[in-house]
């Protein structure tokens, strides 16, 4: 009764609270409310290691599932009339195709749902059947496993460990480390060309290689390079250190340093406005900021001094792990093009540092083992100028790159399934299957106004025609997804506003919980020089200047602050108000 009445206080106080505060006070706010459900309250979870509990933000009563609800409306219907790209829509000059590649590269090292041995079989409606790429398909179930919960019975587990450890490059199991690793000078494996060595079978040696493709390719070779040099300069600095020392202070560092970028370089970019670069800057360095953090530490509280830093992890009672509603809004394969635009390196630059056009690459030529064979023919350096300068599609309804429905996945070795699958049906039916509330639901979860009408959720004429020909007038019946795509974006946002209340907290829980990025963080674990390391970078940019300062100098607009926008953005209007004091625009 006690935990009811608890339960019901914190609605009604977030429900008293403007949803139209400041970013610290939205945190402040849904903190409480969105705690991942303990299904572990009765069993410590293992969260350091791969195989753990995923958890849920919201509690909904246990019902079980048949198949025959998970269809309706069928997944395939869904892909083909609210999905199925038309006409490809990009994001402009705001989020660029490494920002795009960023994303799924992080993805590798958080998360990754253990699959069970039964296979199940999508066949295509009659009326779509025409106009999908594939009549039928199957795909393993999700696992499910006891959680001991009374709330919720049963639940599914990661195979990728949910922290920032930089298991895209390292591995999520001994074994994946074993392969990755020369045991010399705690350095990583790495060709002579800057690209991933791959194994006899064409298989790249990287720590997570499952449904790779050339863009994430080129991210983890490029921290591949980070992380060796780091080895360097702490075997410089300290000589005594042998290969397990070098190895795991250099994961260490390059580990803080990808979480960093993300926070503040990142997601910035992603949500480009003035209150969330202050939010985002305020998560690592506290409203007290960069130069007062770097001269005097970590001072004050979380608001202060930052979350990054504080004398200890904070879990808000309920052990870490990511959450399928965080899994759910991530699904963002509409930022994929159906072409790369590979540019020309070997002339001189055009205006705003903008190199010419060579070809246009097929994407499934990138994908996969044809994909690193593509990659090896055009280099890192081609290859990270052509995404530097190409932007990413858009998060909306009639942007799900066709390609993709018919797809050949992978073995979590890296090994090509027999089976192709239509991912953006999939997609759909993995929600469902995973027990995701619909997008209605989703929102009241949120403390979000719900949606009443298809008009309140879109202004666009035909996509309402459409979703009442799919859903018909039932809008709690939308699917999460869906309703993502269709939403109106917050001006500056590249995500919808239902999404971005997921990653505001998880952005935060993933520092606040950790003990590397609060009671660690400091010189004794990180060495003086690894601790320097993180707190000189500060994005992408200035990973790619340390390794290839020819691309940044010569293919990088000087106006351009992040490597995550397009590269030859045009100079923006400088503001002479400090960042925490601009009203929201």
């Amino acid at each position: 009764m006690e935990d009811i009445m608890n339960r019901s206080m914190k609605q009604q106080a977030a429900k008293e609270a403007s949803l139209a505060g400041t970013f610290c006070l939205l945190i402040k706010k849904i903190r409480s409310l969105m705690q991942p459900t303990a299904m572990a309250d009765l069993s410590v979870l293992v969260v350091q290691s791969s195989l753990h509990q995923l958890t849920k933000h919201t509690v909904y009563p246990f019902r079980p599932v048949k198949f025959n609800a998970l269809m309706k409306p069928d997944p395939m219907v869904v892909a083909t009339k609210l999905l199925a790209r038309r006409q490809y829509k990009d994001t402009d000059k705001q989020f660029n195709m490494i920002a795009a590649s960023w994303i799924q590269f992080m993805i590798h090292d958080w998360v990754d749902h253990l699959e069970d041995t039964n296979q199940i079989e999508l066949i295509a409606p009659k009326a779509v059947a025409s106009k999908c790429p594939l009549s039928s398909f199957k795909f393993y179930e999700t696992k499910w496993f006891p959680t001991c919960s009374y709330e919720i019975k049963t639940g599914t587990k990661n195979i990728r460990t949910p922290w920032w450890d930089g298991s895209a490059i390292y591995g999520s199991n001994a074994e994946r480390l074993q392969k990755v690793r020369t045991f010399k000078d705690g350095k990583l494996k790495i060709s002579e060309s800057g690209l991933l060595v791959h194994d006899e079978d064409g298989i790249p040696i990287a720590g997570d290689v499952r449904n790779n493709w050339a863009g994430v390719s080129t991210l983890q070779a490029l921290f591949i390079k980070e992380h060796n040099a780091v080895c360097d300069a702490l075997k410089k600095e300290y000589p005594d250190f042998n290969d397990e020392e070098l190895y795991r202070h250099a994961r260490l560092v390059t580990s803080a340093v990808i979480a960093k970028i993300h926070t503040i370089d990142w997601t910035v970019e992603l949500l480009k406005t003035d209150m969330l670069l202050a939010g985002m800057r305020a998560n690592w360095y506290g409203l007290l900021g960069k130069k007062f953090k770097d001269t005097f530490g970590h001072v004050g509280n979380a608001s202060l001094g930052g979350l990054v830093g504080q004398r200890k992890p904070v879990n808000h009672g309920v052990p870490y792990s990511l959450t399928e509603e965080f899994v759910s809004v991530y699904r963002m394969h509409p930022l994929l093009p159906d072409f790369l635009h590979l540019r020309n390196i070997n002339v001189p630059p055009g205006p705003n540092k903008s190199p010419p056009l060579l070809e246009k690459v097929p994407m499934p030529d990138l994908v996969g083992h044809e994909g690193e064979k593509t990659l090896s023919q055009i280099g890192f350096t081609r290859q990270i100028v052509s995404m530097g300068h190409q932007a990413c599609g858009a998060l909306e309804l009639w942007n799900y790159p066709s390609w993709l429905r018919d797809l050949v996945p992978q073995d979590v070795d890296g090994k090509d399934r027999p089976d192709h699958v239509d991912l953006a049906a999939l997609e759909i039916y993995r929600d469902r299957e995973r027990k995701v509330a619909r997008y209605n639901q989703f929102r009241r979860a949120l403390l979000l106004i719900p949606i009443n009408r298809w008009e309140d959720l879109t202004d666009d004429t035909e996509a309402i025609e459409t979703l009442k020909e799919v859903y018909g007038d039932d809008v709690e019946v939308l699917d999460l997804m869906v309703g993502l795509m269709a939403e109106k974006k917050i001006k500056g946002f590249a995500i919808s506003e239902t999404a971005f209340i997921i990653f505001l907290l998880m952005a935060t829980r993933r520092l606040e919980a950790d003990r590397f990025f609060t009671s660690n963080f400091n010189e004794e674990t990180y060495t003086k020089k690894g601790f320097e390391w993180v707190n000189s970078t500060e994005s992408l940019k200035d990973v790619l200047e340390r390794h290839y300062p020819d691309i940044t100098k010569k293919w990088i607009n000087a106006s351009s602050t992040s490597a995550f926008s397009v590269w030859d953005l045009p100079p923006s209007a400088h503001s002479c108000i400090p960042l925490y004091l601009r009203l929201p625009s």
